[in-house]
């Protein structure tokens, strides 16, 4: 099962029994006021696995929901273990799959009850975290019932994998693209946005619209030497706000390796949990740019930093990068093909110390944080 906190309630010995199979699970056997200890327990864990009856599970849970954002799963098995019933969270909370893994682990039924799991449609909700997509703004309940209702639902994509659209059904409800206008044309009931853009959404709209952002943008910073955290900070939520870009979609930083230990961005990486990927002064030379200084190359080595380290940072997003072939193969033909959004811009604050150069690419592939291993097992020769 996954490796988040799972807390199994038990009243009985044999349901005590029954969870102690579910290895990664914490049991806590229960003798005393079975409502005060939930309450107490209830924000240190993101999953509540019961081995009780469904109603008295309800009445026990009730009193503590507060969002389906931030409420933790709930999953309800038998006595027996024949059934495994995701009862709240089963989205957001990731509740659906933990009674998946908890029905396998028990040789159960799974019991699941949402629309899209019926129709075998992907959660809107959750549609974008397997890749590590954002969720933005827009109203996910109306457009969530759009989809149950299996209602014509026009989907923009413009970044991020789009694996998810090759596990869709026959006869699914999503049109993607903007269909050209014709009498025959579908009205769509609801609209899905997947991009790096922050589109801002009226409240009044007759079609109700959600966006999800997937982490594509390598900010490219070049700075003076003890800039603050707090001006880097400034300069890339300025640049955002004017070019309609969302931060969420920030995929890491981007610099010269001087800048390593820059304390200013390595604050702000800190706070924002966003990788720092630092490049040699050859390398950031071999690619051309719009914007060249010669008086930066003076200083540094390379005529741009914010503009290269941000191409090559949203390019190595893309392919492996093998920074030594690359630095030799391109240092007397430099690359041609640009992933720059953004130009380099220069910002400064009165009350506050130092200069921040600002540049923005975008990569095909989003940033997911996360890593993965491989396992390679022998089977003797032949």
């Amino acid at each position: 099962m996954n490796d988040k906190s799972i807390a199994g309630i038990a009243v009985t010995p044999s349901g005590k029994s029954l969870l102690q199979r579910l290895s990664t699970v914490k049991i806590q056997s229960v003798n005393t006021d079975l409502k005060a200890h939930l309450a107490a327990i209830w924000s240190e864990y993101d999953s509540f696995v019961f081995c009780l009856a469904t109603g008295a599970v309800v009445r026990l849970i009730a009193p503590l929901l507060q969002h389906k954002a931030t409420d933790p799963a709930v999953v309800v098995v038998d006595e027996v273990g024949k059934f495994a019933i995701s009862l709240c969270g089963g989205h957001l909370g990731g509740g659906d799959l933990l009674t998946r893994e908890i029905a396998a682990l028990l040789g159960a039924e799974a019991i699941i009850t949402n629309a899209s799991e019926g129709l075998n449609l992907p959660a809107i909700d959750i549609l974008g975290k397997p890749f590590g997509w954002q969720r933005g703004t827009g109203d996910w309940n109306a457009v969530a019932g759009a989809i149950a209702r299996q209602e014509p639902i026009q989907v923009i994509q413009e970044a991020g994998s789009t694996l998810w659209q090759t596990t869709l059904p026959p006869g699914h409800p999503f049109q993607f693209g903007f269909a050209e206008v014709r009498e025959s044309t579908v009205t769509h009931k609801a609209r899905v946005w997947i991009s790096a853009n922050q589109r801002r959404f009226s409240p009044d709209a007759d079609t109700p619209k959600v966006q999800w952002h997937p982490r594509v943008l390598w900010v490219g910073i070049g700075c003076e030497r003890g800039t603050s955290a707090q001006l880097i900070e400034s300069a890339i939520q300025y640049f955002f706000r004017i070019n309609h870009l969302a931060e969420v979609a920030i995929a890491g930083i981007a610099t010269i390796d001087l800048k390593a230990d820059e304390v200013g961005l390595l604050e702000l990486c800190q706070k924002r949990n966003l990788p720092l990927r630092c490049y040699p002064a050859d390398l950031l030379r071999s690619i051309a740019v719009p914007n060249p200084s010669s008086v930066v190359e003076t200083e540094v080595g390379t005529p741009s930093v914010a503009e290269a380290a941000a191409i090559l940072a949203a390019r190595q997003q893309d392919e492996v990068i093998d920074w030594n072939v690359q630095s030799s193969a391109h240092s007397s033909d430099k690359e041609t093909e640009s992933n720059l959004l953004v130009t380099k811009q220069i910002f400064r604050q009165t009350d506050l110390p130092g200069a921040v150069t600002v540049a923005i690419a975008v990569s095909e592939q989003e940033f997911t944080a996360r890593q993965g291993k491989l396992f390679l097992v022998g089977i003797g020769p032949g």
